[in-house]
């Protein structure tokens, strides 16, 4: 399989990379962990798009194809907002409109939109046909993880107006795996394929069907976005189980105290 090389690519991990930086250096309150997890989240980003991943998602297979749409929407926007300190995220929030499309409502529905229309078969169909439009896919992809991810990051959900409380952000992350699992779900159970664009791509491996592929294709985005989500909802668990069993033993100090 061929190795894609995509200046536009590489022109983009640099800008976000220095963009990263500068705000790092006016930043008081970055560490390096954040540089830590905003270049994973870069180097997921160049592996969707800049490895064989590429190549045989554009050429052969939508399982592969849908592989590279769950790092682009699911894994590197975590990794980059981890990258953000709280001032970081304050400049940032401070970008026109941001603050606006960044609410957990707002949020929650243009993420959600952004997942069902571009898996709708005839913009999926158009974008591998097309490499200006499946470039805007792909923008919109990471964008639309970014939003979904705001309202859940301890920096980034600070410059919401509506910070919720952890129950809400559980609440949160199972209503994100609605949209996806619809989606999945469609490419599991149908008998049909959905994208008729891999129904004349080479086959890989003899027997493995458009439909095959299809259902794996499916399986990923339900089981590997699940995934995702699911972490991020262990850690907001584990940290507010932690803060209840920290308040509870302040009390019961106090009372002993007493």
């Amino acid at each position: 399989m061929t190795w894609p090389f995509d200046l536009t690519v590489y022109a983009g991990l640099v800008l976000l990379y220095f963009g990263h930086a500068w705000l790092a250096r006016s930043a008081p309150d970055a560490r390096r962990e954040h540089t830590l997890y905003f270049l994973a989240g870069l180097a997921t980003l160049w592996i969707a798009l800049e490895t064989p991943i590429d190549s045989i998602s554009d050429h052969f297979l939508d399982s592969v194809h849908m592989l590279q749409h769950v790092l682009l929407a699911f894994v590197a926007p975590p990794l980059m907002l981890l990258g953000l300190s709280p001032s970081m995220a304050a400049w940032v929030a401070r970008v026109p409109s941001v603050r606006a499309v960044t609410e957990p409502v707002p949020a929650q529905v243009l993420a959600a939109a952004v997942m069902i229309v571009w898996h709708a078969p005839p913009l999926y169909d158009a974008t591998l046909r097309n490499e200006s439009l499946h470039v805007v896919e792909h923008l919109m992809f990471i964008a639309s993880g970014v939003l979904l991810y705001w309202p859940l990051i301890d920096a980034t959900s600070a410059q919401s107006a509506w910070r919720m409380s952890p129950a809400a952000k559980l609440v949160y992350t199972l209503l994100a795996t609605l949209p996806q699992d619809g989606v999945a779900l469609a490419l599991i159970f149908s008998r049909v394929p959905f994208y008729e664009f891999y129904t004349h791509v080479p086959r890989l491996i003899d027997g493995f069907s458009a439909l095959i592929d299809q259902t794996i294709a499916g399986a990923v985005l339900m089981i590997f976005g699940k995934v995702t989500l699911a972490v991020a909802a262990l850690v907001i668990f584990f940290r507010w189980f932690g803060a209840e069993q920290r308040a509870d033993r302040g009390i019961e100090s106090r009372l002993r105290v007493r």
